[in-house]
């Protein structure tokens, strides 16, 4: 910094202000200098100083799993975001890709790595549900030092944090509408674990079922998987053999949607002849299944953008949060050829 003042002809002071972007008290031309005497001389500055100086790192903690195109969007999207303000995330989360759905196995997990991101001192943090479990049981005074939290994908009764998710009443209708339209009138619905980190299979799942139930003359019935999502084959070929005999079925994630495919095969049952899937995700194998997959298609980016712009006003204002908001994200029906008129299943 004193190589940079002494290049540009200013004090200490001016030239430490001036790179803080605290440029309105300083003539343009003086600015002008400090700015291309740190440039030549290849000045960066300390964050960890600047830190301390203004109470702020410029991080935000991410903690969420990127197993799956849905997440790796949501992570695009919160970085770009994160970056246009000059913040870096630190993204991490737990367990292990093997355990993959179940990665709460551990619940203590999410407990030591917010604390661990809270000892780094991130000015916010954006968490997907079952850390979002983690913060509402162990870190009431995280809310009093008013670090900023949104969650992705989880609402609860009593929430304790801002939250952005898809709007499944609305993505619920569109698919009850599409399936009715065809003809069907016996439907299956399988859901994921239903787990309290998956408050969003929940309302998934009922959001369908009050959009199926409403048209009246329809007969529906729901399965959804073990705590550990270890099942779905299972699930899918029970489904499919009950005395339903549904002639369409909605999967809560493309995930389950393949199960359903699995158990189809298996049971000489061809889709969309004898048996209409349809999926929710738009996952980036869902175009490449064999008939390709109808599907609900998230915004996983704009829920990305939406999250970090949420956390980045929350960490601006600095004020304690009285009301917390929840921002619900559009999704939209993508018809493939994985469903079909209703036949009679003999």
């Amino acid at each position: 910094m004193k190589d940079v003042a002494e290049k540009a002809k200013v004090s200490v002071g001016a030239a430490s202000r001036i790179l803080r972007g605290d440029q309105d008290r300083f003539a343009q031309d003086t600015c002008d200098r400090v700015l291309e005497a740190a440039r030549e001389l290849g000045w960066r500055r300390n964050l960890l100083v600047n830190g301390i100086q203004t109470g702020r790192t410029q991080t935000v903690g991410v903690l969420i799993p990127p197993y799956d195109s849905f997440w790796v969007s949501i992570l695009s999207g919160i970085h770009t975001r994160l970056s246009s303000a000059d913040y870096l995330p630190i993204t991490v989360w737990s367990g292990d890709l093997k355990h993959m759905p179940h990665f709460e196995a551990d619940n203590q997990e999410g407990f030591r790595t917010i604390t661990r991101l809270l000892d780094r001192r991130v000015d916010g943090i954006i968490m997907w549900p079952p850390f979002s479990l983690a913060y509402h049981d162990h870190f009431p005074e995280l809310r009093e030092r008013r670090v900023p939290v949104v969650v992705i994908d989880h609402r609860t009764e009593n929430p304790v944090a801002d939250t952005v998710v898809t709007n499944e009443a609305k993505a619920a209708k569109a698919i009850a509408k599409h399936i009715l339209d065809l003809g069907h009138r016996r439907v299956a619905c399988i859901s994921s674990r239903e787990t309290l980190a998956q408050s969003w299979a929940l309302e998934r799942r009922t959001s369908f079922e009050e959009a199926v139930t409403a048209c009246g003359d329809v007969e529906m019935k729901s399965w959804r998987l073990n705590e550990t999502g270890s099942n779905g084959a299972e699930v899918a070929y029970e489904l499919l053999t009950d005395s339903l005999k549904p002639s369409a079925v909605f999967a809560v994630t493309d995930h389950e949607a393949a199960f359903v495919y699995e158990a189809a095969h298996k049971l000489g049952l061809k889709i969309p002849e004898d048996i209409s899937v349809i999926g929710f995700a738009d996952l980036d194998f869902a175009a490449q299944m064999s008939p390709p997959l109808t599907t609900v298609r998230q915004r996983p980016y704009e829920i990305g953008v939406e999250t970090a712009s949420l956390v980045l006003s929350r960490i601006e204002t600095g004020e304690a949060v009285s009301d917390f908001s929840t921002s619900k994200i559009d999704a939209d029906l993508v018809v493939r050829e994985s469903t079909g008129p209703a036949k009679d299943r003999a």
